[in-house]
């Protein structure tokens, strides 16, 4: 899944799960400072929680692209 939208956006998986990984922690950040500066916690919250999300499915799509690349290695 990785591989086919990094080929639609004309870029390298690893370059695409880098980006969700800074996406992520943008989320992460903006969702605690909502949440502890108590302007909007709620919204924080939400935020939060979506950056966790991404963080795992990048996590995992990391592995399952490394994974790939090991498994396609000849043996010699």
């Amino acid at each position: 899944m990785v591989e086919r939208l990094a080929a639609r956006l004309r870029t390298t998986p690893m370059r695409l799960l880098v980006g969700g990984w800074v996406l992520a922690a943008v989320l992460l950040i903006a969702g605690l400072v909502l949440v502890l500066t108590g302007s909007a916690p709620a919204v924080g919250f939400v935020l939060f929680i979506v950056g966790v999300v991404l963080t795992m499915g990048v996590t995992v799509n990391l592995l399952r692209l490394r994974a790939g690349e090991h498994a396609r290695k000849p043996s010699t």
